[in-house]
């Protein structure tokens, strides 16, 4: 017994380290062709780049590069996405933090205040339509429509804006299967408001630069999003086989 316990110890250990190096191919896992690359200085900071690749002849191509972007209010904090639940440590993202969720995480197609030719599913929202961030609702990060759907809630944001900041909109699947209550409600790409002006939690840019994302996405794709501190990527880029950045 004393000669058969290390050899099954060090194949257990050898397993486990095997298992921590598997590399994860989002073009296999999902299905994707398509990747927004939100990356940051620190995970404090407002201010962000956007870099947007494609697949192509089996490499990642630059589309759409260095695009100035606005986080959430008090920066970044990860939040259960796509990525593995080992990177979900420390703060993380919840209701009103003013965070913008850092992870890996699929689109829900677009938004906007008019009709608009695109290659995703869009929804034209009106005045009757919310997105409800009241976590003791039902229907608690949903968008719905007052005009099908009773008001049951007690804070919902209104999706068609006395500005433009909706005109255009990303639907980011955040804390959607399952949504937990209290987790983090409404995170959107849309128009910001200027340069180092932050958002609630979203990420947001010029409407020029979110015209040409709409034009670039393509629901055939698979396209998601995937934003997080610039040195969090790094850790991240070999085992998630991501681009270099540069």
């Amino acid at each position: 017994m004393k000669k058969i316990i290390p050899l099954v110890f060090w194949s257990i250990i050898g397993l486990t380290m095997q298992v921590k190096a598997q590399k994860i191919d989002l073009t296999k896992q999902f299905n994707t062709r398509q990747i927004l690359v939100v990356t940051a200085a620190n995970w404090d900071t407002v201010d962000a780049k956007l870099n947007v690749f494609e697949w192509n002849n089996k490499s990642w191509q630059l589309k759409f590069a260095d695009v100035p972007v606005t986080l959430g209010r008090t920066g970044l904090a990860w939040g259960k996405g796509l990525q593995s639940d080992e990177l979900n440590t420390g703060v993380l993202k919840k209701e009103g933090d003013g965070k913008s969720p850092a992870g890996i995480f699929s689109l829900g197609g677009l938004f906007g205040y008019e009709d608009i030719s695109t290659k995703m599913k869009f929804l034209k929202v009106s005045p009757s339509t919310f997105c409800v961030d009241d976590q003791t609702s039902a229907y608690y990060n949903q968008v719905t429509d007052t005009t099908k759907t009773p008001k049951t809630w007690n804070s919902a944001e209104e999706m068609r804006r006395n500005d433009d900041l909706y005109k255009y909109g990303v639907f980011v699947n955040y804390n959607t299967e399952p949504i937990v209550a209290g987790a983090g409600s409404c995170i959107f790409m849309h128009i910001w408001r200027g340069a180092g002006r932050p958002t609630a939690g979203c990420t947001a840019m010029t409407e020029e630069n979110m015209l040409k994302l709409f034009s670039i996405l393509d629901a055939e794709k698979k396209p998601l999003l995937i934003q997080m501190p610039r040195d969090e990527y790094e850790k991240l880029r070999n085992s998630y086989q991501l681009p270099d950045l540069h």
